[in-house]
């Protein structure tokens, strides 16, 4: 922690030493169970456990909130997310028969995940040049070859079911989310950046931006579970900046650079980061795990993990925390703050990196 959170005395100082050595123990522990603990983060069979109040969902623990209410779960089997979103259509055409031509279109007729949402964007995205039948066969091109992007999509379409107010579904944040759309662009764009076809690269990119005001350079990178709520207020990505997993992403960001700076000048956005609406982050600095930048910020200088940064330019105003009940066992002591900080982001790394 940084002095700008934690008065100078001397007793503190002890604490903070008690608190390292919380910190090393934790972080062993972790590096202990990575090896035991890495297959089940990597599958989407295996359901993981926590008490932790955490806005993210990991893919194998999903279960869609309609069905839960419409008792369709209650045959006692596992869905995969694609399984869940043909119910929930199936669902919507009992209730709203007048929809029934653009569920089937874009959900019961096509044979996975990636061909469904593949419609859905090129529709909305097909120009004169390139139709959407042609788009489509691009972005399953691109993508069906790597199990990493589908998983993305997966994670991805989760992030904006379970973190958006507003959508209510699995199905609904495939067909109308426009974050996800604009997310789903990109990754085509990555991949296609990457192939060395960067002509085709900046069309997808100015088209996506004209489309959904999200300017997402192609070069940039993103991990997965990505909440993007793009609209009218504009999102900016810059070529080299670099963007880590379950990170929300709110309208009017600016990941920029300076204007003094050539190369890789674009920030570096750790695990779990919120972007809060029209916040800047400016230059190659890190935005360490867990922070958060408030509305309006403006960053310029590092950010450490699990700091709420607010501002013009942005300071700490606190650091984010949880509380279970082993903190009642804390020796009266010890650092409170920095420990639940410290135990926070290890249970992030374990479950959702």
């Amino acid at each position: 922690m940084t002095t700008d959170a934690i008065p100078n005395t001397r007793a503190l100082e002890r604490r903070h030493a008690q608190s390292r050595r919380i910190r090393i123990s934790a972080l062993s522990m972790a590096n202990a169970n990575e090896q035991e603990d890495a297959d089940d983060h990597l599958t989407t069979t295996t359901t993981t456990t926590t008490t932790a109040k955490d806005p993210f969902v990991p893919l194998s623990q999903y279960r869609s909130p309609v069905l839960e209410q419409s008792g369709l779960f209650d045959d006692g089997q596992e869905h995969s997310l694609w399984e869940q979103i043909q119910l929930e259509a199936k669902l919507v055409l009992q209730t709203e028969p007048e929809v029934g031509t653009q569920i089937y279109q874009f959900v019961l007729s096509q044979p996975s995940l990636l061909d469904a949402l593949s419609s859905v964007i090129a529709q909305e995205l097909e120009t004169e040049l390139i139709p959407a039948t042609q788009l489509v066969n691009l972005m399953c091109e691109m993508l069906s070859p790597h199990p990493e992007d589908l998983l993305a999509l997966e994670q991805d379409i989760i992030a904006a079911a379970t973190r958006s107010p507003s959508i209510d579904s699995a199905l609904t944040s495939m067909l109308h989310n426009t974050g996800l759309h604009a997310l789903v662009a990109f990754r085509v764009g990555h991949r296609l950046w990457n192939a060395q076809r960067k002509g085709l690269a900046y069309y997808l990119q100015s088209t996506v931006s004209r489309r959904y005001s999200a300017d997402l350079h192609p070069a940039c990178t993103m991990g997965v579970g990505i909440y993007l709520k793009a609209g009218a207020g504009g999102i900016v990505i810059g070529e080299t900046a670099k963007i880590g997993n379950n990170v929300s992403i709110l309208q009017g960001v600016t990941l920029g650079g300076t204007g003094k700076e050539r190369g890789d000048r674009h920030p570096k956005v750790g695990d779990g980061v919120i972007l809060g609406n029209d916040a800047s982050v400016l230059g190659n600095i890190p935005v360490g795990d867990g922070a958060v930048v408030t509305a309006k910020s403006i960053v310029t200088k590092p950010v450490k993990p699990l700091a709420v940064m607010t501002g013009v330019p942005a300071k700490v105003m606190r650091y984010r925390s949880i509380k279970t009940d082993e903190d009642a066992e804390l020796e009266f002591n010890t650092d409170l703050s920095e420990h639940l900080a410290v135990k926070y982001l290890d249970t992030w790394r374990k479950l959702y990196c």
